[in-house]
């Protein structure tokens, strides 16, 4: 189907994202792809950034959930 977003071609698209920008921010990830997708981004950022949280949408702009923090 079109716009469907197959795992291959997401992962290969995860390697050319320079992940460096990332090193010791705070970072919320936000959108309306499968979970694995969102597991994918994750597990490239776990180890660089400073905190993850994912943005669940409320309709009211979005609700942080903390995943991970260095703090």
């Amino acid at each position: 189907a079109a716009g469907k977003l197959d795992r291959e071609g997401f992962q290969a698209k995860l390697g050319g994202v320079e992940w460096a920008q990332y090193d010791g921010q705070d970072v919320a990830i936000r959108g309306c792809a499968p979970t694995w997708a969102h597991l994918m981004v994750a597990g490239r950022l776990f180890g660089r950034v400073r905190s993850l949280s994912f943005l669940m949408d409320d309709s009211k702009g979005g609700v942080p959930i903390e995943v991970f923090s260095r703090r």
